[in-house]
């Protein structure tokens, strides 16, 4: 590929243009032995040309955090020891009491025809949830939560997952994506006093308003966005926002809400 034939290709190409021009690549640089440097080159940025952009979300993730196990994979250099030793996570012995005894009774009351005909959980249901803190398993105890670790949050999940979707989620979005988490890391302390024993106790639902048409749930490239302002002498924020798919937004009592 000639460089005056790279300058003349356009920044983005149809696919099986990119494909049949590859294939001549290849095609050529088998029967002429063309150097791997000399062939590479133009096949990398003919790839390049055709690949999708990568969002600002992807971006930031990709720019984020550390490199941990993952970075062992591409190596071919991998210890199963190591990451035994890092990630060994352990339940304690009251994790386990509640995934043995109250999550096992919670799995027992769920009926998966009745769920799917009534489009809800059954009354009983949700108030066994809720006596027994299910949505309150990452609120530490001294907001009234059960205080337990991730990984027992996970299990619990998995273990209800077994037998109901629904339930599952019901009890995942409270300890991951609700406000819960957020009060506690970010609240104030009046706000923690208020809102987290509510969301332990099940007195309040929570839900997370990210999802929306335009962007589904690209955060970097959703449209909702938010003005701060003072209205009769009040600071507040005036929102304008589209949501969409929000688990829990039928009955949350507490709303997380995403914008810019």
């Amino acid at each position: 590929l000639s460089r005056t034939t790279q300058a003349r290709m356009p920044s983005r190409v149809p696919v099986s243009m990119a494909k049949a021009t590859m294939r001549s690549l290849i095609l050529r640089a088998s029967k002429d032995k063309i150097g791997s440097r000399t062939f590479i080159r133009p096949v990398y940025n003919l790839a390049k040309s055709v690949m999708p952009k990568i969002s600002d979300t992807e971006r930031a993730a990709l720019d984020s955090g550390t490199v941990a196990f993952d970075g062992d994979l591409f190596t071919g250099d991998v210890s199963l020891k190591k990451i035994v030793d890092k990630y060994k996570a352990v339940l304690t012995p009251e994790e386990e009491s509640f995934l043995n005894n109250e999550t096992e009774v919670l799995c027992e009351m769920l009926d998966s025809h009745q769920i799917d005909r009534d489009q809800n959980l059954p009354p009983k249901v949700w108030q066994y949830i809720r006596e027994n803190k299910f949505m309150g398993l990452v609120i530490p105890k001294s907001f009234g939560g059960k205080g337990f670790s991730g990984h027992a949050h996970a299990k619990i999940v998995e273990k209800i997952a077994g037998r109901n979707g629904a339930a599952a989620v019901t009890v995942m979005v409270p300890n991951s994506l609700g406000p819960g988490e957020l009060l506690h890391h970010y609240g104030t302390p009046e706000q923690k006093a208020y809102y987290l024993p509510r969301l332990a106790h099940g007195i309040d639902i929570p839900c997370f308003g990210l999802t929306g048409p335009p962007n589904g749930s690209d955060a970097a490239s959703m449209r909702d966005e938010g003005i701060v302002c003072v209205e009769n002498g009040v600071l507040g924020m005036r929102i304008t926002c589209n949501k969409r798919y929000i688990t829990l937004a039928p009955v949350a009592t507490v709303v997380g809400l995403a914008f810019r």
